[in-house]
């Protein structure tokens, strides 16, 4: 099954950063009529916007989240282009805007810290003399010179060499070492070569007040009087009004637009099938004959492809074959009934699917999000780095690791084609790093980003098993590691400030820092400060842009550290503006929030030190809210207002976050699922005014209203209360109309099912009218009977819940044992005139909301090219 996901691989201790926003402030503010329309209030005639980059670390976690906030005058004016032309209704998004604080200069620059503190820097024990500081108000400053930045890498640098070599020195075991002995090794033992040179390495150097979410209601009178009105629900499930978040699927109520791996499709919203733009992501494919992989020269790639019938387990001869030719071509389709090779063997498609190691082989550009702002539609596209390059003795390997190339790209959508063409491209921008989120608020489009930085090519020279120090003593050792870690820092300072390519200066990166503070000064993390750099950017969608050209303008931020980092937007230049550290890690963008001048921040931090009898006496976890206050003009250090005791019992985590108003309501769990109300209107007294448990757990919370009363539907697992085994969906109705006594009214658990919609909270949609919910649903059986990939339409009333229907994107038998393009949608769903667009896989579907009964499908692989040696099987969204 392929994976369309962009993010790394699953790694707990460096996952990749997720955006979270806050509300655009509107006290006074009338209901918009589209959840993409910013909303203003007036507060000192100034209109401001600012971005929070908040970075959570724990054991080298890194988590950036995004905050947009509006504050200032409304001087009457749209500046979206095409915001008349907009249907959507206001329920697409729950959240009403909240108020937001006072703050910086007025001329939209960031404040220079004027308050007096006292630099601490980093104990760094060790040869090397370095100057690390600890985090403090002035890292916000940015710097004054570039000059400065490169001190700070260089004190970096050395610092970590210091926390390499005081470890390597206590590791004495290669002092036994015998330099003529090329096959010796520390175990002893008489096989195998420990060193596979004998050149040393050189060194020449000495040592030297409204909520912040609104409730989905239903009209008066109830869903029964509703149905007999068309119903539109089409927005993106974002978390705050006024900041749209980016995603794969986006629609104006007129078209849909979709990014399905390197194509961009757009259909009329209301009929699908009467024809589509098709806009392909430009891709310069690798021919055998021009690919060279120094030092081995031309290397084509031979295939194996098994014959019909053939089992995978006999030999096959095979001779070099021609990859261009198509050998074999079949035709995928959405369910059977359309085509497809049904009698091919299982075999066969799991050996025509090209798995083979090949290093000429270049990926396809994928579409990972796209942003919709008026008659201007964003894509931002990804091309993974995946050619294998052998090194030459002129190159050096790149210490900033981008696993990827993106580019945006700006399109006309004033004037959509259907009869196949693309649509007019207006601009283009490549940008570094690998994508983490984009947003935007009006026609500002922000877009977040990481560099990995490869600082194992700074140390491993460092470490004692290198050939330099085979029977060197500890003194010795240390020595020679010092001139090899002095004599490479400069030139390797260079080559990383090289490929940052700070264009705009270095005014507008944070300064580097330990992300601690406090009384002690030792070195909390492995001494790696430079292991990532996250960049925030910024571009005017509606500008017209010369010679296709986007401009942008971008912050450099070095992450590392439990932080949260402030940027004023309001500027076109992101500037540092304030700063703070929590402990923990938040489980999504959903743990933060901005509310009446204060930032809360829901986080879990792991005790993975308690071991044994402790652990029968002390929680390894520790969950609380924390609540920020932000500074003071001429100041960026936030203030802790107030922080939660420990949520939930011992050992439990958090599992879902939502802040409405002044309340929070969180699930922790470890077996069962402690449903809790926070108090939050005292922001130095947050603490927990009611608790309900109950089995299983839910990951999404999502607010709701049915005659007048406040409910909050729970998306999650149901668990044995015994096993603690997962039994399948679980959706949970609460009544929080009483935070003190809250009530699960009701619940339905679909066995063996999964839901999509636990972790991808786009794929939800509730629709207060007709009070409805669709939600994806998957069950895969391993066998080709009995598979399911669609949706299900449940019926929310007040004490129950129940299925209606469910849509089907493909038969099980093609779900097992199908030919299908090498690209996915994730499940979406839209409403237009109550008719239900569900989005999944490779296929579009129509239906109607009420009936079940389907209008129109597309099939999203309809004249894509599959041949035997481009046939990937199902993907399921697990």
């Amino acid at each position: 099954m392929m994976s369309e996901d962009n993010t790394l691989p699953n790694d707990p201790e460096n996952p990749a950063p997720v955006a979270v926003d806050a509300p655009e402030p509107s006290p006074s503010a009338a209901p918009a009529s589209n959840a993409n329309t910013a909303a203003t209030t007036t507060n000192n005639n100034q209109k401001w916007k600012i971005v929070a980059l908040a970075s959570f670390l724990v054991a080298a976690v890194v988590i950036a989240i995004t905050l947009g906030v509006t504050l200032g005058k409304d001087d009457g004016k749209n500046n979206s282009t095409s915001q008349s032309t907009v249907k959507e209704d206001a329920s697409d998004t729950p959240n009403s805007p909240a108020s937001s604080p006072s703050f910086g200069a007025a001329d939209g620059t960031s404040p220079a810290v004027t308050s007096s503190y006292t630099t601490q820097y980093l104990e760094s024990n060790g040869p090397l003399l370095s100057k690390v500081r600890m985090i403090n108000p002035g890292v916000a400053n940015g710097y004054d010179s570039c000059d400065a930045l490169k001190d700070d890498i260089t004190n970096a640098l050395k610092h970590y060499a210091n926390m390499v070599i005081v470890s390597e020195k206590s590791n004495n075991l290669y002092a036994k070492c015998d330099p003529s002995d090329p096959n010796w090794n520390p175990w002893g033992l008489d096989d195998g070569v420990i060193y596979e040179g004998n050149e040393e390495m050189t060194s020449s150097a000495p040592i030297p007040e409204d909520a912040s979410i609104s409730f989905d209601s239903a009209p008066a009178g109830g869903a029964e009087s509703s149905s007999k009105v068309q119903e539109d629900s089409f927005g993106t499930n974002n978390q705050v009004e006024g900041v749209d978040e980016a995603d794969i699927v986006k629609s104006d109520g007129n078209y849909v637009y979709a990014g399905y791996g390197d194509i961009l499709y757009v259909w009329n919203a209301t009929d699908g099938s009467t024809g589509m733009s098709v806009t392909r992501m430009p891709y310069n494919d690798t021919k055998e004959e021009d690919c060279e992989v120094p030092p081995w020269g031309p290397m084509p790639i031979d295939v194996v492809i098994l014959e019909d019938g053939m089992n995978s387990t006999e030999e096959v001869s095979v001779e070099a074959t021609d990859m261009s030719s198509e050998a074999v071509t079949s035709t995928g389709s959405a369910s059977s009934s359309n085509g497809g090779r049904k009698a091919r063997s299982h075999q066969h498609r799991r050996a025509s699917m090209p798995f083979f190691y090949d290093p000429c082989y270049k990926p396809k550009p994928r579409i990972l999000s796209l942003l919709l702002q008026g008659t201007r539609l964003t894509a931002i596209v990804s091309e993974e780095q995946m050619l294998w390059r052998g090194l030459t003795e002129d190159t050096k390997p790149s210490i900033i690791n981008d696993y990827s190339s993106l580019t945006i790209r700006v399109y006309d959508t004033s004037s959509v084609p259907t009869d196949g063409s693309s649509l007019t491209l207006l601009g283009e921008r490549k940008i570094k790093g690998n994508y983490n989120a984009a947003r935007s608020i009006d026609n500002t489009g922000i877009v977040v980003t990481t560099s990995y930085v490869d600082t194992y090519l700074f140390a491993n020279d460092l470490y004692r098993y290198q050939f330099a120090y085979c029977g060197l003593n500890d003194t010795e050792y240390e020595q020679k590691a010092s001139e090899i870690a002095l004599n490479k820092t400069e030139s390797f300072m260079e080559q990383l400030v090289d490929e940052l390519d700070l264009e705009i200066g270095c005014s507008n990166t944070f300064q580097i820092a330990a992300m601690q503070s406090g009384e002690s000064n030792k070195d909390g993390s492995n001494g790696d400060l430079l292991s990532q750099f996250v960049q925030v950017l910024s571009f005017d969608a509606s500008a017209d842009f010369v010679d296709n050209e986007i401009e942008v303008e971008r912050q450099e931020l070095s992450l590392e550290g439990t932080s949260v980092r402030c940027f004023n937007i309001s500027s076109p230049v992101p500037r540092p503006f304030c700063y703070a550290e929590v402990s923990g890690q938040p489980i999504n963008e959903y743990a933060a929030d901005l509310y009446e001048d204060h930032l809360r921040i829901a986080t879990t931090e792991w005790h993975w030190s308690v071991q044994g009898s402790d652990r029968d006496s002390m929680s390894i976890t520790t969950s609380k809210i924390f609540v920020l206050s932000f500074p003071e003009v001429n100041d960026t250090a936030m203030v802790l207002a107030g922080v939660t005791d420990h949520l939930g019992k011992e050992n439990e985590s958090i599992f879902a976050v939502r802040f409405i108003g002044d309340k929070g309501y969180v699930v922790t769990f470890e077996q069962t699922d402690p449903f809790l109300i926070v108090e939050l209107s005292d922001p130095t007294d947050p603490h927990v005014v009611g608790e309900l448990e109950i089995p299983g757990f839910s990951s999404y919370l999502h607010p709701i209203e049915i005659d007048g009363t406040s409910l909050m539907l729970g998306i999650g697992q149901s668990v044995n209360a015994t096993t603690g085994w997962s039994e399948g969906v679980k959706i949970s109705l609460f009544d929080i109309s009483n935070p003190e006594n809250p009530v699960e009214k009701t619940h339905l658990v679909d066995k063996n099912a999964y839901s999509n919609a636990q972790n991808d909270f786009k794929s939800f949609r509730y629709l207060p009218q007709s009070q409805k919910l669709i939600l994806p649903k998957s069950e895969y059986t391993w066998t080709s009977e009995g598979n399911f990939d669609g949706f299900v339409v449940y019926n929310v009333s007040a004490d129950a819940i129940t299925q209606s229907y469910e849509i089907s994107h493909a038969l099980s038998s093609d779900i097992f044992n199908g030919c299908w393009y090498d690209a996915y949608m994730p499940p979406r769903s839209l409403v237009f005139q109550s008719k239900a667009t569900t989005i999944l896989s490779h296929s579009v579907i129509s239906t109607d909301l009420e009936t079940g009964a389907e209008e129109w499908r597309v099939n999203l692989d309809e004249g894509l090219n599959k041949t035997n040696t481009t046939c990937w099987g199902y993907f399921m969204g697990y």
